[in-house]
């Protein structure tokens, strides 16, 4: 279905290059549809990374208890195309509550921001407030893939010991380090940051000090969204960790 054929072959081709243990693998049902984003030069998509965000008219910049929200970046749907979950079109602008006293934790509530915008609704440019300017923009692409669970997740699950090993590596082949949808990369923490059943992971990025992103001592963020709310574009309930 929504896993495509070159992308299975990809999975095949690595489960053969990584030599695992037994001889039958069995992470074909544990496979899920992901998106990585690769960082690029030149190319002319709209989704970007850093640099400043387009708002809705007459909409302040936003805020948060402790100062400024931080501008993550501007996924533009239409940059995607291959059929996901995801919407087909629409530009999501992604904030994150930066805080250098550390008042504010990246797995609290509000942590993420995120404002969803049609095609056809009128955009103004903003400039980022001085304290979480970021003047480093980052061209992003976006390349239809696979992911399998973290070690972690799979605790419970009677597979393959030597995946655990090489989990890092092998997932990061699958889709680097920086992806849409799959499932949370996490290896600082002792259990599975998603929110419960209903949620899905929405995005995950590792820290990159040009971005200035610096999550859990250089790990990843991941966000994560309810599987309901994505399918109707709603991104007002966004939720967090980091690790």
């Amino acid at each position: 279905g929504a896993i495509k054929k070159m992308n299975k072959d990809l999975y095949n081709t690595l489960i053969s290059e990584f030599k695992f243990e037994s001889s039958e693998i069995h992470f074909d049902p544990l496979l899920k549809q992901s998106i990585s984003i690769e960082f690029s030069s030149g190319i002319s998509q709209n989704s970007f990374f850093g640099g400043d965000p387009a708002l809705q008219k007459d909409l302040s910049w936003p805020e948060h208890e402790y100062g400024s929200y931080r501008f993550l970046g501007l996924i533009d749907f239409s940059d995607i195309s291959v059929k996901s979950l995801l919407p087909r079109s629409g530009k999501l602008y992604l904030f994150v509550a930066d805080d250098p006293d550390g008042n504010f934790f990246w797995g609290d509530d509000g942590y993420v921001k995120a404002f969803y915008y049609t095609d056809d609704e009128t955009l103004e440019q903003l400039e980022s407030p001085v304290l979480v300017k970021n003047n480093h923009k980052q061209s992003v692409t976006f390349k239809d893939s696979v992911d399998l669970p973290s070690s972690e997740q799979l605790r419970d699950w009677e597979g393959d010991e030597s995946y655990m090993d090489v989990e890092l590596e092998f997932r990061d082949e699958l889709h680097g380090p920086n992806y849409l949808l799959g499932y949370p990369s996490f290896h600082s923490l002792a259990y599975d940051p998603t929110p419960g059943p209903e949620w899905i992971s929405l995005l995950t990025l590792r820290s990159e000090d040009e971005l200035h992103w610096c999550w859990h001592d250089g790990d990843k963020l991941m966000i994560f969204i309810e599987k309901e709310k994505l399918l109707r574009c709603d991104f007002s309930n966004l939720k967090s960790d980091a690790g």
